[in-house]
């Protein structure tokens, strides 16, 4: 029986606004090579923070014999749980930035999640009292030298964007896609991320996964660590 902490801040859920749309991009754009080359030894337990609509948790479900998705919006897990249900998979509306629970597990995901937390050390150190001896993180997330990019970068990058998307998805899924990106509130939550340099990023991972390695691809960074 898993105990998880219930706590959900009294604040609206950004993700909540946008839900739909957000999903549609995900699944349009969701590669799931970067975590399934990097799989625990054991598969028993994996969990997903901030697993969004369930993408990468029905991937992951493929692999291991049962999967723990937590997100803060809930409706991101009411998609999920329609659209990406499985025997082994639970979802739980849960505030990532303190985790906890009455088990551990085999593999620890995220996705460009950690970025949107204000206090990275204490989740770091709730992830590893819940990672089992010889279990493994995979974490990837976004960095830039610039905090917080201006709206303008932003939109002038949708627009960009926009003839490349139409020839990998087509005209109608690209326009939908801009349409979502130049949205006012797609916009106002890139406008409240803050991103980590490069340089910060490896510092700061490294200080509490001792020994982790580190993939650039292209703006984003995955982690890898193992707990030995």
């Amino acid at each position: 029986m898993l105990k998880s902490n219930w706590k959900i801040p009294n604040k609206s859920v950004t993700f909540d606004a946008f839900a739909t749309e957000y999903d549609f991009a995900t699944t349009l754009q969701s590669k799931h090579d970067f975590f399934t080359k990097n799989l625990s030894s054991s598969k028993g337990a994996v969990l997903d923070i901030g697993c969004g609509s369930g993408i990468l948790a029905l991937e992951l479900a493929k692999y291991y014999d049962n999967v723990v998705a937590v997100d803060l919006s809930e409706k991101l897990l009411d998609i999920a749980r329609q659209k990406r249900s499985a025997p082994n998979i639970e979802y739980i509306q849960m505030d990532v930035s303190s985790l906890e629970f009455d088990r551990q597990f085999d593999l620890i995901v995220s996705a460009t999640t950690f970025h949107h937390l204000k206090h990275l050390p204490t989740t770091f150190k709730s992830i590893k009292k819940l990672l089992n001896r010889h279990g493994k993180v995979v974490f990837l997330d976004k960095v830039s030298e610039v905090e917080t990019p201006a709206t303008i970068g932003n939109i002038l990058g949708a627009i960009g964007d926009y003839i490349p998307d139409c020839s990998k998805y087509g005209f109608r899924n690209a326009s939908r896609l801009l349409k979502f990106r130049l949205s006012p509130s797609w916009l106002k939550h890139l406008a409240n991320d803050r991103y980590l340099s490069e340089g910060r990023f490896k510092k700061i991972y490294n200080r509490y996964f001792p020994g982790c390695y580190f993939v650039k691809m292209g703006g984003f960074m995955g982690v890898i660590w193992e707990h030995l």
